[in-house]
């Protein structure tokens, strides 16, 4: 319960309601409303997905090396592969 200390008096929470209703109308405070908890969902999206990924690479990383596929690995091995190529020839 010592999270919620700082979360303030319910009489600090109704004057910020009349700030806001004053300051944004009361047509636009559902509006508002609607996009803050879109946002919120979002992050919370990318707070999952970025955990998710941390997972996975420590999941790899404790399961050894691994081939790295990223399209700069590709190009240089190809290019690598190429030049044994032209050695063998040569």
């Amino acid at each position: 319960m010592q999270t919620l200390a700082y979360l303030g008096s319910p009489t600090q929470w109704f004057i910020l309601a009349v700030i806001c209703l004053i300051v944004f109308g009361a047509s636009r405070l559902p509006e508002i409303a609607r996009n803050l908890g879109k946002s919120l969902g979002i992050l919370r999206q990318a707070k999952r997905d970025f955990e998710q990924e941390l997972m996975n690479a420590e999941q790899s990383a404790s399961s050894g090396p691994q081939k790295d596929h990223s399209p700069e690995a590709e190009a240089q091995a190809v290019h690598v592969t190429a030049d044994e190529g032209d050695e063998k020839q040569g």
